[in-house]
This record gives structure tokens, sequence and C-alpha cells, in this order.
């Protein structure tokens, strides 16, 4: 039996498969355009373009010499690859494991499996694409799976759900870092320059670095990424057992759609990096990693939504970050950010989040416990100053009580950080709020901010909070204090700041029953038209009224 028959045998078993039959590009299109849920003014990411997949142009890997038993099969499933003409066709990977990517099979200098447009890499179900252990394996940033420098359009990489597994054996990998050996791998899946790319139902487990990579200085775009599970053990698991810069998904290019997609890492569970606009990622489960996060490379970085969350024991929850550049001598020499605006994050749950909400523009860690200090040795603005701009939470709530700060914002104080709505955002735990060099922060619809330990507000520096709803308790600024000692014409002291006021309400000092509304010091109504004789009744205590605080004794 000759290799076409074979394959045109291999291909009518496939066919006669109804998983199969749902996987095919050809008949999966129209449906792929109905789920890509655009928001309103945004452009509509892109699909691959194929032609109809059929026995000639479909290829499968075990007729070009590839074999479960193999110790390396890289140069039979490149064949395959390459087997592929130029109008498009389907690289089919069978169910058993294939183990590739020794450095001697390599067929290109820059990736272990070369993939070039229209081509559909199928995973059946019950197929695992090993990678062979570290020491094997190239480790100088080489691409597993991908085409690097290359421009390259309309590919898609398949499987039939989790039985369609991409294993990275990445746990060596780990280990290696740990114990200070090389440790410098590449990508698992890298699309760096092309468009419309598509990447669905399947697994990648154990990936020795970042698994899914999409553009390089926003050389590529439109890609849609669903029903895709990522999973490794978290960084803060413990030596021996923990993954290390596991991103599940890095994006650098713009129109990125990613749903239905389940990542538990080690790194950022999905980050937007330089060049990243019009990312919108929705209804995905969160587990282990560092969570929703933009940067530390923020330059460019325009028009990301995050909507439909769900997160278990994430490390960080919303997270916003602008690094730097340094040079040999460990000298700033420039910062990564730049143009950062139009940034949503909508309906959130956290469980077991240790930082719920998070944003810092001096990433490098260099920022002092005294804000004074850095406004005093502010940095110039340049091109590289991130600016931050038009933040919008909203139904974000944690079910438990946090380990860390329930929101931490460092600004910078050359560039402070603007616009952050929190919209019915409901956050418990432990440390309180601290936040610098932030203008314009506005709780409002039922926002709630609780610390279990300390005071609630740990630092507020160079910021200014509209507190709508009262979710923080947060005292109005510029508040003098008096102290009320039982005196009758003391109330004249506490409604002088009104005295210019045109209501004559307002001006009538000896109207004992038409004073002004009282609040406690968390801006909670106690009284309203507060009279003398109001005042001598009250408890001991701190209370507000016209903009004053003053004492009961």
């Amino acid at each position: 039996m000759n290799k076409t028959t074979i394959k045109s045998l291999v291909l009518f078993a496939l066919l006669a498969m109804p998983s199969f039959m749902q996987a095919q590009t050809f008949t999966g299109i129209a449906e792929e355009q109905k789920a890509q849920n655009t928001p309103e003014g945004w452009k509509k990411v892109d699909l691959p373009q194929l032609p109809e997949i059929n026995a000639n142009n479909t290829f499968n890997i075990a007729d070009y010499g590839a074999s479960t038993s193999a110790e390396d099969n890289t140069k039979a499933i490149q064949k395959a690859l390459d087997a592929v003409p130029t109008t498009g066709g389907m690289v089919v990977i069978p169910a058993g494991t294939w183990r590739f990517g020794t450095t001697a099979e390599m067929t290109s200098k820059t990736e272990i499996l070369s993939i070039k447009s229209k081509t559909v890499l199928h995973l059946c179900a019950g197929a695992t694409l090993q990678l062979v252990e570290y020491g094997k394996a190239p480790n100088n940033k080489t691409i597993f799976i991908g085409c690097k420098n290359r421009k390259q359009s309309d590919i898609i990489i398949e499987g039939e759900g989790e039985t369609s597994v991409i294993d990275g054996q990445g746990a060596r990998w780990w280990l290696a870092r740990e114990q200070k050996e090389t440790f410098n791998p590449g990508s698992m899946i890298r699309l760096e320059q092309g468009s419309r790319f598509l990447l669905r139902n399947f697994k990648i487990l154990n990936t020795p670095g970042v698994n899914i990579t999409i553009s390089n200085s926003g050389k590529a775009s439109h890609a849609t990424i669903h029903d895709v599970k990522i999973s490794e053990p978290a960084s803060e698991a413990g030596k021996g057992k923990a993954s290390h810069n596991t991103d599940g998904v890095a994006i650098w290019g713009p129109y990125v759609n990613i749903y239905n997609c389940n990542i538990s890492n080690g790194d950022d569970n999905v980050v937007v990096d330089a060049d990243g606009q019009y990312i919108h990622v929705w209804d995905c489960n969160f587990g282990t990693g560092h969570g929703a996060s933009i940067g530390s490379f923020t330059s460019n970085v325009k028009h990301v939504w995050f909507d439909n969350i769900t997160m278990n024991g994430t490390t960080a929850g919303i997270r916003l970050k602008t690094g730097v550049n340094k040079d040999k001598s460990g000298n700033i020499t420039s910062l990564r950010g730049g143009g950062e605006e139009d940034f949503r994050f909508t309906n959130f749950t956290m469980t077991k989040v240790k930082n719920p909400f998070s944003i810092d523009l001096f990433y490098d860690k260099n920022y002092n416990n005294d804000p004074a200090v850095d406004e005093a040795n502010q940095r110039a603005v340049d091109s590289s100053t991130p600016t931050y701009n038009n933040i919008y939470l909203q139904n974000v709530k944690t079910t438990d009580v946090c380990e860390g700060n329930a929101i931490f914002l460092i600004g910078r104080p050359e560039s402070h950080i603007k616009n952050i709505t929190l919209d019915n955002v409901q956050i418990s735990a432990k440390k309180g709020i601290d936040i610098r060099f932030v203008d314009n922060m506005v709780f409002k619809n039922n926002s709630k901010i609780k610390a279990s330990s300390n005071s609630l507000w740990i630092k507020k520096y160079a910021s200014t909070v509209d507190d709508q709803c009262n979710a923080t308790g947060l005292t109005p600024s510029g508040i003098s204090t008096i102290n009320y000692k039982n005196n009758k014409d003391s109330h004249k002291e506490w409604c002088d700041d009104n005295n210019n006021s045109n209501n004559s309400n307002d001006n009538n000092d000896n109207n004992d029953n038409n004073y002004h509304n009282l609040y406690s010091l968390n801006g909670k109504m106690v009284k309203t038209n507060t009279s003398s004789d109001d005042i001598k009744k009250l408890n001991k205590g701190m209370y507000i009224i016209n903009k004053k605080k003053f004492i009961k004794k």
C-alpha cells in the first residue's frame, strides 16, 4: 500500500469522526465570526482565510516518517509542514505521543517547527506533541512552534479538546533556573509577523517559558484564541515545584480576541505589552498566576478590555505596571511607557487573590517610602514616560479577605495616573489603600473597600479622590478642627464657612433650628438641619459640619 493510499484512508477515517468535522476550518469560520463579540466602536478581528481542506491538501506526519517510538520527530513533522502548498492545507498530528525539539534535528535557526502561511496544524484527540527534555532542546530563546522574523498569515493551530496536548516538560527547565543553570527558553507558540491567526481547542502544559506570544513590536495583528487550557504550577509553589516566567498569553500587537480560556501558570495569565491595542479578553478562568496584566512594556498600549473573569488563587488580580530600561552599569536609561489609555476591567470575581488591584509606575521597585523624596527627584518627561489615563473598573468583587493591599496605586510625580473610576467595586483585604500621584480617583455605585488590619487609608499622597458612595469613609480634605465645649454660641464658629452664602437660612446665625447637616468622620449623615441643642445631645466623638471637624467632649 503506497503513501497516497494510506493518506487517503487516514483522512477518510478522520472525516468520519464528528469531532474532526467540528474542528475543520472550512466549516467553522462562520461560527467563529459569530463568536467574535466585538465591542462597539472597535474594528472586528479578522479570521484566517483558507481553502477547503480535502485529501489533496492534508498531510499526516506519520506519512513523513514520524513515529511515537522515535526520540525526535522534528524533521519528519517539518517535512509535513513544508509539504503544504502555497494555496494552503492541513498537517495532522494523530493520536499518540510525538516527541520533537532536539537542536540536532532543527531545520531552521530561529524555530524548531516552522509554520508557513495558510496552514492548519491539527492535533487529533489523544495526540500529544511533546518537547524533548531540558538539555536536548535549544536554550537560547529559540521558538518551539512558530514563524520568527518571517511574515506569515492565515495560520490555525487547533485540537479537539483537552486531550489534544502540547507538553513542554518544563519542570527540569524551572529547576535549572533555581540552580542558576542556563535558563533561556523561547515561547512554545510565537506568531511574530503577519495577520489572521486562530488558536483553539487544545491544552498546553508545563511550557518551559511563555506559552503563547502574539506579535513583536506590533508586526502581527488579528489573532483569536479560544477554548485553550494552559496549565503550569504557580511561581510561589516553592523550590523544585514552581514554574518561572510562564506567561499564559503575551500580546505585543493590535486586534486580539481571547475567550473561553482556562489559564493557570507562574506569571501573567494574560498580559498586554507594548503596541497592544484593541485587546478583548472575556469569559475566562484564571487560576494561579499574576492576573489580568498590562506591562511592564506599556508604550502605545490602548483600548484593552477584560470582561467576565473568574479568578481563584491568582497572586494578582488587575495589575498594571511600567518598568525601566537600564544600561550595563544599572543606570536607568529610559522608562517603558508612553501613550497608555482606555483600560476596562468589568465583571470580575476574585477568590484567594492576594493583590486585587494594583498600578505600579515604579516597577523597578525604586520608589521611596516617602513619596516627597520621589517628588523632589522626579525625572524629566520624555517619550518613554508613562501616561496612564482612563481606567475603569465595574462590578469587581472579592469573595474573601485578600492577603495584600486592597488598592495599591503608585504613579510618578512627573506623570500622575489619571481618571480612575471604581463602579460597584467591593474589595476586602488585610491591608488598606496606598495611592500616590493619582488624579481623580472616583468611587461610585455601591463600591466598598474594607481593610481588616491597620487603618483603611495607609497613604494618600498628591492624589485626589471623589468618594461618591462612602466606599472608603474618606474624610474630606482641608477640614479644620474645633472643640465643642457646650457653649451655646459655639455654633457660630462652625457656621462661619457659609456666612457669605446667598442662602438666607445659612446666614441666619440666630435661627437655632436651621443650621446644617452633621456627618460622622467616615462621611455618614448623622443629622440634618442640626441645631445647638442637637449638638449638646451628641455622644462624645469627632464630627464634621460645614467642612470643619469638631470634637464633642
